[in-house]
């Protein structure tokens, strides 16, 4: 086969690089081992809910998402700003959208943290809000333990807001994420909302595929190797005049031996329904995202997705979807007991008589922000041989896009081609 350009993977990042040269005229073709597309954003169906691998969770502010598929279509669907922060019985909002640094978080009017520490978080928040989103991955690099402590936090700040909420969008307990990625999710406390596809977070790549030619994508294709000007599978080769490899992060490493290995996560999603009678209202006449930072939770955050997007459940019918970070994927049963134990209390209703329609664990989920990170690793390893992903960006949907967008920049840059 003879292509302008071969694009190896068709999870989002692939699907979106071959669209952008695609609509710049080149013929791409697209080499993708599994049946399907979408790489690890893919839903199941089952009894009529749709279930997410990897617990994804979007965000209303992510420009890259907005511009890669049409907004209407992929159907957002945002929760309450901010998070809720389940301590002890309690449940206060962080997060708000601010006109001044004085009401940046609600926080201010809960317990939690000195007088001292609402006055720098609101403060930096009000920063981060005022700024755009890559301002805030500028400046200089350090656990956020240590920026923690520099800014003068309080350890009951740190350990009760700071901490679980780092753990509920990063899988870090340990606070050693880079201090600039820890910048950039407290942003998203002040701008814009967490959210989930109406459809399913499979929804991004259908919309994606639909941007290219007929028959760009091969599914069942394994690649073995990668050059410059050419791509070796089992059925025979793709010569190319340039060659992007969007394979997930060890897919990548193992086809280039020298690229970086990134630190990954394991997530494991427990997914439960009930009726959506049996769970009380929400506070804010909108659902909330849930972190817990009771001391030995399971549960990283937790959250009723049906009532943001009714149609991932039936009618009546309430879908919680609950993401927990670093377990071995194989005791589903004490796992699903301890969590069920944790929902009650987070939602104060009897998670206990809830079913449990699947628990999907992928080993391989999440790319760490472990300090030291870098936000913007190369996409061009040489002329004619590219490199993009979530590991190449930040690490999620809003970064694998991102990559993707300066992964086609540079082949039409080196093919001299406009858009």
């Amino acid at each position: 086969m003879r292509a302008d350009v071969c694009v190896v993977g068709a999870g989002i990042s692939g699907l979106a690089a071959a669209a952008e040269l695609a609509d710049a005229g080149l013929a791409v073709t697209v080499l993708e081992a599994a049946e399907r597309v979408g790489g690890r954003a893919v839903d199941t169906r089952i009894g009529g809910y749709t279930l997410a691998d990897g617990g994804h969770l979007l965000h209303t502010s992510w420009a890259a998402l907005r511009q890669a598929v049409p907004w209407a279509e992929l159907g957002l669907r945002g929760f309450a700003p901010g998070v809720r922060v389940h301590i002890a019985g309690h449940r206060p909002r962080f997060g708000a959208a601010p006109t001044r640094p004085q009401q940046t978080i609600s926080a201010l009017r809960t317990p939690l943290g000195t007088a001292a520490d609402k006055a720098r978080l609101s403060k930096l928040l009000y920063k981060l809000a005022s700024g755009a989103p890559e301002k805030a991955l500028t400046g200089a690099e350090q656990p956020c333990s240590d920026s923690f402590v520099a800014r003068g936090y309080s350890a009951e700040l740190v350990d009760r807001f700071l901490r679980p909420y780092l753990a509920g969008l990063a899988g870090d307990e340990d606070l050693a994420t880079s201090c600039r990625g820890a910048d950039w999710l407290l942003r998203l406390l002040v701008r814009g909302r967490f959210a989930v596809p109406g459809g399913g977070v499979g929804q991004i790549a259908k919309l994606l595929a639909r941007r290219l030619p007929a028959d760009t994508v091969r599914l069942g294709t394994r690649v073995h190797t990668v050059h410059a000007d050419r791509v070796g599978t089992a059925d025979g080769e793709v010569r190319a005049s340039a060659v992007v490899v969007a394979a997930d992060p060890l897919g990548a490493v193992e086809l280039f031996p020298g690229l970086h290995e990134p630190r990954m996560r394991a997530v494991t999603t427990l997914w439960h329904a009930t009726a959506d009678a049996d769970l009380p209202p929400d506070p804010d006449r909108s659902p909330s995202v849930f972190v817990d930072a009771d001391p030995g939770s399971p549960v990283a955050r937790t959250a009723v997705v049906s009532r943001a997007a009714p149609g991932l459940a039936p009618p009546g019918r309430a879908l919680i979807a609950t993401s927990v970070f670093g377990e071995d994927g194989k005791r589903h049963d004490a796992l699903d007991k301890a969590v069920r134990a944790r929902l009650t209390a987070i939602y104060d209703a009897h998670a206990g008589r809830w079913e449990t329609l699947d628990i999907r664990h992928v080993e391989h989920a999440v790319v760490s922000m472990h300090s030291p990170h870098n936000f913007a690793r190369p996409v061009r390893l040489i002329n004619g041989l590219y490199v993009c992903g979530d590991h190449r960006d930040l690490p999620n949907i809003e970064g694998a896009l991102q990559s993707a967008r300066r992964a086609a920049d540079a082949v039409l840059t080196d093919l001299r081609v406009r858009r």
